[in-house]
């Protein structure tokens, strides 16, 4: 396998880790960065220079310490009374998103297909822990084919509003008035990508230590990381393009979606749903292999984490985004500070 194919699964993998149900679906982007307005153009550009260079130290760290899962890393970085801290801080957090991105399915099911919740969130827990018997290698597979079809679709979507909308409309989307400048928008961009990286650590340390070529993390990690701006580029202007009504929605983009031909409505919602898939899987993935390395077990506790996350799901996507993803970011940016200027001497971008 060329060493740039490998760079490229790297950045999908990177890249459907953090393109969930909140960031796919919109809501995600509308909390963190368009309600702020235009600005939000400036933020993003931010953080995707955060997500290059902290998704490749996170990387590098895992195939440096030969790491299998983040326990290994929160060992490095923290002193012992801490790590189990944090240990327990990114399990409660990784098992919060496998709620939203249960959460974020029923809601798909119900908006749109118009069948109850419940089998919406039934239909992603079978799919999920048949996927557990590939465990990183599914993962990998899974995502090379789902992250560039979600990109062409998301482009697509800036595409079709481009040409479809009012032009008065577009061009306040681009550069309509500032509603925040100031220290909010710039805190709210960091504990976005302090949330998405520190969610990102069950997947992206084991990542970095199977693939344990520092060039290919690096190339991986530039890549997903412009990857990841242009999506969020891409979305909010779709977002600030059909304000105020894509507020009512709790999946924002699927609203949009329903403006274009039906048979592109259809593909477009299966493709949110395999990047719901996505995540869902990696988080799942994180948390069994953390409680163990036996299969028959990996296989057990994946599925009672399932049960348990569609039970909670029922809170609803909607306060899971707009408060629990918050509370992850705050827990999430001590972390990355520490892996940015942890004393010790790590791989460098």
């Amino acid at each position: 396998m060329s060493k740039r194919w490998m760079a490229l699964q790297v950045a999908c993998v990177y890249i459907g880790t953090v393109v969930g149900a909140g960031f796919a679906s919109g809501r995600e982007v509308y909390e963190f960065f368009v309600r702020f307005g235009p600005i939000a153009y400036l933020a993003i550009a931010f953080v995707t220079f955060l997500f290059a260079w902290l998704g490749y130290r996170l990387m590098a760290l895992g195939a440096t310490l030969g790491a299998t899962s983040f326990r290994d890393v929160n060992a490095y970085l923290f002193k012992p009374g801490l790590q189990k801290i944090i240990d327990v801080a990114f399990m409660f957090m990784l098992f919060g998103v496998t709620v939203a991105m249960l959460a974020g399915t029923g809601e798909l099911f119900k908006e749109h297909f118009h069948y109850p919740f419940t089998i919406g969130v039934a239909v992603a827990i079978i799919i999920t822990f048949f996927t557990m018997f590939f465990g990183m290698n599914g993962l990998m597979k899974v995502n090379s084919v789902i992250v560039p079809t979600l990109v062409v679709f998301v482009l697509y979507t800036a595409i079709h509003t481009w040409l479809s909308t009012d032009r008065l409309v577009t061009a306040s989307a681009l550069a309509g008035p500032m509603h925040g400048f100031g220290f909010p928008v710039w805190l709210s961009s960091l504990l976005y990508a302090a949330m998405n990286i520190g969610l990102s650590i069950g997947v992206l340390v084991p990542l970095g230590s199977q693939v344990n070529d520092l060039k290919i993390l690096k190339q991986g990690a530039v890549m997903g990381a412009i990857g990841l701006g242009g999506m969020l580029v891409a979305v909010a202007f779709a977002l600030f393009s059909y304000m105020p009504q894509v507020t009512a929605y709790a999946i924002p983009m699927a609203y949009i979606a329903s403006h274009f031909s039906p048979w592109l409505t259809s593909m477009f919602i299966a493709v949110l749903f395999g990047e719901i898939y996505s995540t869902l899987i990696g988080n799942v993935y994180a948390l069994a292999v953390t409680l163990t390395r036996r299969r028959k077990a990996f296989l057990a506790y994946s599925a009672v984490i399932l049960v348990i996350a569609g039970a909670l799901s029922h809170v609803g996507f909607r306060a899971i985004v707009a408060y629990a993803y918050t509370a992850f970011g705050w827990v999430s940016l001590f972390f990355i500070l520490i892996l940015a200027f942890h004393k010790s001497r790590l791989p460098r971008a």
